[in-house]
């Protein structure tokens, strides 16, 4: 510990060591160190970084494409593929750098470049002449490889969501496309609510390096989640269902098997965060949450995403995600909205519904605050402990 730290941070890092998220032998922890010495950029800033990024990344390939246009590089798959793998790996050597430096420059030049190779080599694995579905397996490990090797956070999330693409593009392939929901709310559950359990029995010196992919992997898993709900809502109301070829056979979709599966996912996300509460569920609170979480996956059964946003709700609550929790409020006003407007009905049932699910909505609230959630000592420091460990991440 150095000797210019307050009385307030020695409390946080001693309450972080007594949960074994800190080495107690050892107070000047490579991990901590890194992550205290580390320049924090604000969320939006990267956001900011990220788009002029993937725009700077589309004008470079078309400045490098008309270049190599008159050669014959991109006559065959593989001088594409060369071309993307060595502008991969400039782009990868920017970006260590760059996150040696903490420069926001080096950060953008390397982001547009490795983005550039990274879409000259999704062309070229997704040409006719690389069937199908080899060349998405590919991309897939591509994406997984670049997601584990780049320090940057935006672009591991980008590369996550491709690669989470992928994994729903074969599902869909092998004709199980119910799983796609279950599995990504799943992934969602582990990444966010037991990302600190799981990063214990990695080795300190990795852990830094696996605590930003675990946090890319748990925000791109809710934003495909909330992604693939868009989809199916508007499969659901625009047809899409019947008319989709898959694969020269008929799509066909069983919604009480894919809400099923999102139902068990979510239940044992529910699992997680009593847990953490110290709440049983074999208690009147743990009954009334899984009540409750069933009765959304009937209802997500005809309002698609419905769950699904409780579900980013829930889970971005429980760990102080600030940003999580408006993409899911988002997301669920949206969803109900749409929902609102699809139905075939009088503007008077219209109404009646919405003043129900607002009156329901209410009572719920004031039902969970005042008799279900009165937070107890053991679980206001667990609560604690989860906002600190958010913070210094």
């Amino acid at each position: 510990m150095t000797n210019d730290m307050n009385d307030e941070q020695r409390r946080r890092l001693l309450l972080l060591q007594q949960h074994g998220f800190i080495n107690k032998q050892n107070g000047n922890d490579s991990l901590l160190n890194q992550t205290e010495s580390e320049e924090h950029t604000p969320w939006f800033i990267n956001i900011l970084f990220g788009f002029s990024g993937i725009f700077a990344s589309l004008l470079f390939i078309g400045f490098l494409t008309l270049i190599l246009f008159e050669t014959e590089i991109f006559d065959s798959i593989i001088g594409v593929l060369v071309t993307g793998g060595i502008l991969s790996a400039i782009g990868w050597s920017l970006f260590y750098n760059a996150h040696l430096r903490h420069s926001p420059f080096w950060n953008s030049l390397a982001f547009a470049i490795t983005i550039a190779g990274q879409g000259y080599i999704a062309f070229a694995l997704l040409t006719n002449e690389i069937e199908q579905p080899v060349n998405l397996i590919i991309l897939l490990f591509i994406q997984l490889f670049m997601t584990i090797v780049t320090p940057n956070s935006i672009y591991r999330l980008l590369s996550a969501m491709v690669a989470l693409g992928c994994v729903i593009y074969l599902l869909n392939f092998y004709h199980l496309p119910e799983l796609s929901l279950g599995l990504l709310a799943l992934m969602t559950a582990v990444a966010n609510l037991q990302r600190y359990s799981i990063l214990q029995r990695i080795p300190i010196k990795w852990r830094l390096a696996a605590f930003d992919i675990s946090k890319a992997l748990s925000y791109a898993s809710a934003l495909m989640l909330l992604s693939i709900s868009v989809y199916f809502i508007a499969a659901e109301y625009g047809g899409g269902f019947d008319s989709l070829d898959n694969y020269g056979e008929t799509f066909n979709y069983n919604y009480y098997l894919a809400q099923g599966l999102l139902t068990l996912a979510s239940l044992y996300a529910a699992l997680l965060i009593l847990k953490r509460y110290q709440v049983k569920l074999l208690s009147a609170a743990g009954f009334i949450i899984v009540f409750a979480i069933a009765i959304l996956g009937i209802m997500s059964i005809y309002v698609s995403g419905l769950l699904t946003t409780s579900l980013i709700i829930v889970i971005a609550v429980a760990n102080s995600q600030r940003v999580l929790l408006g993409l899911g409020i988002t997301a669920l006003v949206g969803y109900i909205f749409w929902y609102y407007y699809q139905l075939d009905t009088s503007l008077l049932v219209k109404s009646a519904s919405m003043l129900s699910i607002g009156i329901g909505l209410l009572l719920m609230r004031w039902l969970l605050i005042k008799r279900y959630f009165a937070i107890s000592k053991g679980s206001g420091e667990a609560l604690t402990v989860a906002n600190e460990k958010e913070r210094l991440s």
